[in-house]
């Protein structure tokens, strides 16, 4: 980057990931201008770490005029966050979970019918590395079959202030917290593709506190966008304890082709670049002075879509 560095503002910080988009957004060259969040105290921790002032409202925030604007709220704050932030002219990413149940996809797509800015999202492993690689080697066309992983230890999930996350009706429990990096890798390698049918389950450990589940699976098709072509897919998502882990298995018409994304627990040095937490930032940063983000919502929301039906396939409720 040269020149006078972007301006950033995030708004919430509903979870850990807006730290490390803030460390990688100072390390790229640009400047954190504020940061607005419901807890005043995390507001103003998060500012003397990392730069800019504290605004009351996301409103105030808007107010700074930033260059983007990383949001970062709880799923039922997305909608209000959105028609504040809609008649700016920073774009707009919101990290996961954007929507984590049906009714809440419907406040959001409500919400942005009012935007007049663009609005992105996504999981941070769309820009892993070798998950782009295997996207780059892998055409759509040629695929027969699809296997994902995603391992995302849950323990994080039912601490007090993060509950809200392990809730299937406020955050979307396991099954959608972690499944959104399965539906992002699935959506990697076939864009836009739609989850059309499927069965599943979920399961719990014994003794677990959780009050979602421990691991979830789905076994289905997906439909790909302007085509009657449908390819089966198994998704198996769990929260177990240990590190990180994702995994793509690819059946191809010339073979078998797998990506393994198992680098260490989130933030670590090695996960900021090879799960995508630097790509990110970087792909964001460089979309900002157009005035457009990655992954814009007519195209994530088939992720986001995709996230929400296959909890409610595992967990019986489709």
């Amino acid at each position: 980057m040269t020149g006078t560095p972007l301006r950033v503002a995030f708004a919430g910080l509903a979870h850990s990931h807006p730290h490390t988009d803030a460390a990688n957004v100072r390390a790229l060259g640009a400047e954190v201008v504020g940061v607005h969040d419901a807890d005043a105290a995390a507001a103003s921790a998060f500012a003397a770490r990392f730069g800019g002032v504290t605004a009351a409202s996301v409103g105030e925030l808007a107010a700074l005029r930033p260059d983007l604007v990383i949001a970062t709220p709880r799923p039922h704050e997305v909608g209000p966050f959105l028609q504040a932030l809609g008649s700016g002219a920073a774009p707009v990413f919101v990290n996961k979970v954007m929507a984590a149940t049906a009714a809440q996809l419907v406040e959001v797509d409500r919400a942005l019918v009012a935007s007049s800015v663009p609005v992105g999202t996504s999981s941070v492993l769309r820009f892993a590395p070798a998950l782009r690689g295997l996207a780059e080697e892998v055409a759509a066309h040629d695929v027969l079959a699809l296997r994902v992983h995603a391992q995302h230890d849950n323990a994080a999930f039912q601490l007090p202030e993060r509950a809200w996350q392990d809730d299937p009706q406020r955050g979307g429990g396991t099954a959608v917290t972690v499944g959104v990096h399965a539906w992002e890798m699935l959506d990697v390698l076939l864009p836009g593709a739609a989850l059309v049918s499927g069965s599943g389950w979920t399961r719990s450990r014994h003794g677990s506190a959780t009050a979602s589940e421990d691991a979830a699976g789905v076994e289905g098709m997906v439909r790909m966008p302007g085509a009657e072509r449908e390819v089966p897919v198994q998704v198996l998502i769990t929260g177990a304890p240990g590190v990180d882990a994702y995994g793509v298995d690819v059946v191809t018409t010339t073979g078998i082709r797998s990506v393994a994304l198992d680098v260490g627990a989130e933030g670590g040095a090695d996960a900021n670049d090879e799960l995508g937490f630097r790509g990110l930032i970087r792909a964001l940063l460089d979309a900002a002075p157009a005035g457009a983000t990655v992954a814009p919502w007519h195209e994530a929301r088939s992720v986001v879509a995709n996230s929400i039906r296959a909890a409610e396939i595992a967990r019986g409720d489709a």
